[in-house]
């Protein structure tokens, strides 16, 4: 410190002195400084300034900022203090044209630097002073860290004031501090098993002499597992206030910490105070965060990892009977999970929370549409059929937008309309309101279109065409055609060969008519996503569904993501995928695509002409519904070239 207030002081003093006093004509030119205090500036053009030189009225001139700048001095009296002055911007290259003007009438040119700040001298000197500390006192933390890290004492950091400081870190409370849950399992709408689930656990925690007269012992923990957005966080927190106990919220991500101890030190803090406070229930979020296999991984020496996950197995092997804590923890991802952690004694009931059937969606949509205004028109029921695979945020996230969609339109009322707009938008992305492509583009967009929703429409027994639409996103794609499985055969989850390959066929429908009208060789790239989905399902039919010819039993277990970011082990390769397996297992793949190709080129070369009649058709109208294309395709040729012929009037 003493260093530093003497660099201060030092600095100071200099600036002092070079300001004390306003400059003279004579020290500027001698020392290069000046002073524009209290002087106001006047823009001079370069013509006007090579005038007042020739003119005599100009006693000196200087240039700043690598010549850019000229300073011109006026009216000089006989005591050399400056009266007025203009400032000149040039071109470097005209500068010499200056100076041979100013040297005709003897005036003086000196090359200067921009006019002195005070501010920044001083704040200049600061910086210089106090670089000569920050440097040392920087690189001086970095090595106590590296000790601190390492577990090495010294004289400025005993092992006592380390280890006072390593309790601080670990003492300090989580984010989530222990609340009491206001949401009740009425705000929960899903399946009824779940629902029982749930009211069995509160009857647990509420009253438990009858399961104790019969010999039961209360779960010490819950694992839900499911989907993101199922309703995980909200189940637990209305178990936690249907039996008004308190309530810890944390997400197994704040126990990851960096020094090896501290993660498992916020571990029996959490439980401590659970236990001050019974009853209680803990809830942690995404355990898989802390709670991966052991041993396993690219980062295998993380030990802080594991001494957090092998603390939190002690305190969960810590409650006694008479500890009335419970705790549920959520996770997508169990089969990541550490099988310690799974037995029983430390998460007795697993609980699967699936995404939503129809009638949960319906009930899900009813829930959230209770503090909105819906129009008559509106039919939850349909919307829960046509949402199939969405989950209870989704549905959510849903009928916000439609709420959005009609606020934007000053509406208070949700209609039909806004709903399906928000429904388009969620699965298609944002529509272009402005196309400037050329009527080529769009008519190859349109056979393309055409070529998925003239298929789905030929296996309407598995499908529903919802729209078929030319109009282009900004996600990339220049036209979409939005369909489903049948509702029965989505909430049966039975899917056959039979359906998987029609949905191949229906994915190559536009690069198999893009090849029909166009030829294979000028087939555009817009059967990319098309071709990568298509693979990707025969991939799974023939390595984890047994739809192969030759790998009927076959199942590949490398499709079950073993990566080793995700608890997966590196050590143990897969050894029943020989290269022998792997050859088959391609050569199946690309057949079955090859079959699905050339079966969607024979169902629409036969049907050419109709797909044509019916492109033209999408051409001019831009979006037809799927009722509005079975009625177009069940037309007969003479009233498609009636309506044709109209599209074709109107158009002129």
């Amino acid at each position: 410190m003493i260093l530093l207030y003497f660099l201060l002081i030092t600095k100071a003093s200099s600036f002092v002195r070079t300001y004390s006093h306003y400059p003279s004509i004579k020290p500027l030119f001698d020392s290069n400084k000046i002073d524009l205090r209290d002087k106001s500036i006047v823009d001079e053009s370069i013509g006007e300034l090579i005038k007042d030189i020739d003119n005599g009225k100009v006693g000196g001139i200087y240039f700043e900022n690598n010549m850019k700048i000229a300073w011109a001095m006026h009216d000089i009296d006989d005591e050399l203090e400056i009266t007025d002055f203009t400032r000149t911007t040039i071109d470097p290259s005209i500068s010499s044209t200056i100076i041979e003007h100013a040297n005709k009438r003897d005036v003086k040119t000196t090359i200067l630097q921009p006019p002195l700040n005070p501010i920044g001298n001083l704040f200049g000197a600061l910086y210089s002073g106090l670089s000569f500390i920050i440097l040392p006192a920087i690189l001086f933390s970095i090595f106590r860290s590296f000790r601190f890290m390492n577990g090495q004492g010294g004289p400025m950091n005993s092992m006592n004031d380390r280890i006072n400081q390593f309790n601080s870190i670990g003492n300090q409370d989580m984010k989530n501090e222990l609340s009491k849950s206001n949401i009740s399992l009425a705000n929960w709408a899903g399946s009824p098993e779940i629902f029982q689930e749930c009211t069995e656990i509160v009857s647990y925690l509420n009253d438990k002499t009858l399961y104790e007269a019969a010999g039961a012992e209360v779960p010490k923990g819950i694992l839900l597992e499911g989907p993101p957005g199922t309703g995980k966080t909200l189940i637990a927190k209305a178990i936690a206030s249907e039996c008004d106990a308190g309530f810890i919220s944390v997400s197994a991500s704040e126990f990851v910490e960096l020094f090896v101890g501290m993660g498992a030190s916020k571990v029996r803090n959490l439980f401590k105070k659970a236990r001050e406070n019974q009853p209680c229930i803990i809830f942690i979020d995404e355990i898989d965060a802390v709670g991966k296999q052991r041993g396993t991984g690219v980062n295998v020496g993380n030990d802080e990892r594991e001494q957090t996950l092998n603390q939190l197995l002690a305190e969960m092997d810590g409650f006694s009977t008479n500890d009335n804590v419970l705790i549920i923890a959520a996770t997508n991802r169990k089969d990541v999970l550490d099988s310690a952690l799974l037995r029983p004694g430390r998460f007795d009931r697993i609980v699967q929370v699936p995404l939503p059937d129809k009638p949960s969606r319906k009930s899900i949509l009813e829930v959230h549409s209770q503090n909105k205004t819906l129009s008559k028109d509106v039919s939850l029921d349909i919307f829960a059929e046509v949402t199939a695979g969405y989950s209870g945020a989704q549905l959510k996230n849903l009928l916000n937008e439609a709420a959005i969609n009609a606020a934007r339109e000053s509406k208070a009322i949700i209609s039909n309309e806004n709903i399906k707009d928000a429904l388009e938008k969620l699965t298609v992305g944002i529509i272009r309101k402005n196309d400037t492509r050329s009527y080529e583009t769009i008519k190859r967009v349109c056979l393309h279109e055409l070529g998925h929703a003239y298929l789905t429409a030929t296996f309407s027994d598995y499908f529903n065409l919802k729209k078929v639409s030319i109009k282009s996103t900004y996600n990339g794609a220049g036209g979409y055609t939005l369909f489903g499985e049948k509702p029965e055969i989505v909430d049966g989850g039975m899917y056959t060969k039979d359906i998987l390959k029609k949905r191949i066929i229906i994915a190559l429908g536009g690069k198999a008519a893009e090849s029909i009208f166009y030829g294979d060789d000028f087939v555009s790239v817009g059967a990319s996503n098309d071709l990568m989905q298509a693979n990707n399902l025969a991939k799974r039919m023939i390595g984890n569904y047994g739809m192969g010819d030759s790998l009927k039993t076959y199942y590949n277990s490398d499709s079950e993501g073993k990566n080793p970011f995700l608890g997966r082990t590196l050590a143990i390769p897969n050894a029943e995928l020989s290269d022998k397996t792997k050859e088959i297992f391609d050569k199946e793949v690309r057949e079955l695509v090859d079959e699905c190709y050339k079966e969607a080129i024979r169902i629409l070369q036969i049907n050419k002409s109709k797909v044509n009649v019916l492109a033209n058709i999408l051409y001019h109208l831009d979006v037809l519904e799927g009722d509005v294309f079975t009625e177009y395709l069940n037309l007969s040729p003479e009233d498609h070239t009636l309506i044709e012929n109209e599209f074709i009037r109107e158009k002129e």
